[in-house]
C-alpha cells in the first residue's frame, strides 16, 4: 500500500517507518526477500528501513544494491570498496552526487563507462568535467558519452574526434548556431614567413615542431597537447589549418609531407580535405579549442 500511494507526505513515510521497523525483526528470510524487492525501487522507502534489510543477508544486499533508488550510508561505504560494489553504485538510478568523485578517483574504465552510461550523472558538474577530460583520452569512453540526449555543445564539441560523420555534423552545426549569436568572430591572417615555417616543418617530418608552431600561432598556453600524430587525432590538424586560414593546396603540401599515415591510403587524405571543406574557420577554431581544452577565444560562445 506504502508503494502504491500516488502521493506520501512526510507524516506518511515516518509512520510507515516505524511499523516497518517494529516488524522487520520477527520476519523470515522469505519475507525480507520480498519487501527487498518491493520498497528497494521506491523513492521515498526510509533509508533506515533499506539500511536493516542491506544488512540481513547477501541476497537481500545484492537487490538493494541494485534496485535501490537511495543506497544506506553505511552500505555505499562499503560498496566503495570493491569493484563490482563501485559499479553498482556507479549505476545507481539516483546516484549520489557525493559518491561520483571517489568513483573517479580509482580511474576504472568499467566504472567510468557506467556513470557515463547513468542519465542521472548530471553534465553541469565538475565530476563531469573531468570525466569528459579522460574521455579524450579514451575513444571508448567518448562513444558513451556520446550517446547521451543531455550533453552541452561544449562537451560535444570535445569529442569531435570520436564522433562519426553524422554526429560531426550535428556538432558543427550547433556550434555554428552559438557562433551565430556571437557579434564579432575571430580571424587568423598567417604573414608569408609563418606559412613557410609550417611547410619547412612538415617536410622534415618534424611533429614536435609543428606543435609548438600552432601553439604559438594561436596563442595557446604552452603546455597544450596537441598529439597531431596519434591515431584517432589526425582530423584536428585539419581543423587547426582551416582555422589559421591556410589554403587547400597548402594544407594538402602539409597533409603529404608531415608523416605518410596522413596520406595513405587515398582515403585518408579524402577525409582530411574534406574536413576543411566543410567546416567553416570559425567554427574549426572552436572545436579545436573544445578538444584541447583550451579557451583562447571561443570561451563565452559554448558557456
Amino acid at each position: 500500500m506504502f508503494v502504491a500511494a500516488p502521493t506520501r507526505d512526510r507524516e506518511s513515510i515516518e509512520t510507515f517507518e516505524t511499523l516497518v521497523l517494529g516488524f522487520l525483526p520477527k520476519a523470515d528470510s522469505a519475507t525480507l526477500l520480498e519487501l527487498a524487492r518491493i520498497l528497494a525501487p521506491c523513492p521515498d522507502t526510509p533509508i533506515s528501513v533499506l539500511d536493516y534489510l542491506s544488512r540481513h543477508s547477501p541476497d537481500v544486499r545484492a537487490i538493494v544494491l541494485r534496485h535501490a533508488a537511495r543506497l544506506p550510508p553505511a552500505l555505499g561505504t562499503k560498496q566503495l570498496a570493491t569493484p563490482e560494489g563501485r559499479l553498482a553504485l556507479a549505476s545507481q538510478p539516483d546516484i549520489d552526487a557525493a559518491a561520483i568523485p571517489r568513483l573517479l578517483a580509482l580511474r576504472e574504465s568499467a566504472v567510468e563507462d557506467a556513470l557515463a552510461a547513468n542519465p542521472a550523472f548530471a553534465p553541469d558538474t565538475a565530476s563531469f568535467a573531468d570525466l569528459l577530460r579522460r574521455a579524450r583520452c579514451r575513444p571508448a569512453l567518448a562513444s558513451l558519452l556520446l550517446t547521451r540526449a543531455d550533453l552541452p555543445t561544449s562537451a560535444l564539441a570535445s569529442l569531435y574526434l570520436t564522433a562519426d560523420p553524422e554526429r560531426r555534423k550535428v556538432i558543427r552545426d550547433r556550434v555554428a548556431q552559438a557562433l551565430a549569436h556571437r557579434r564579432a568572430t575571430v580571424a587568423f591572417t598567417l604573414t608569408e614567413q609563418d606559412l613557410a615555417d609550417l611547410l619547412a616543418t612538415c617536410l622534415k617530418g618534424d611533429d614536435r615542431r609543428l606543435e609548438h608552431l600552432l601553439t604559438t600561432l594561436f596563442g595557446f598556453p604552452a603546455s597544450t597537447e596537441w598529439r597531431l600524430l596519434e591515431i584517432g587525432r589526425h582530423r584536428i590538424l585539419a581543423l587547426a589549418l582551416k582555422a589559421l586560414g591556410v589554403t587547400r593546396r597548402d594544407a594538402i603540401r602539409i597533409f603529404l609531407t608531415l608523416h605518410p599515415a596522413l596520406s595513405y591510403p587515398l582515403s585518408t587524405i579524402r577525409e582530411l580535405i574534406r574536413e576543411l571543406r566543410d567546416v567553416p574557420a570559425p567554427v574549426a577554431l572552436v572545436v579545436v579549442e573544445s578538444i584541447l581544452d583550451v579557451r583562447v577565444f571561443s570561451g563565452e560562445v559554448l558557456a
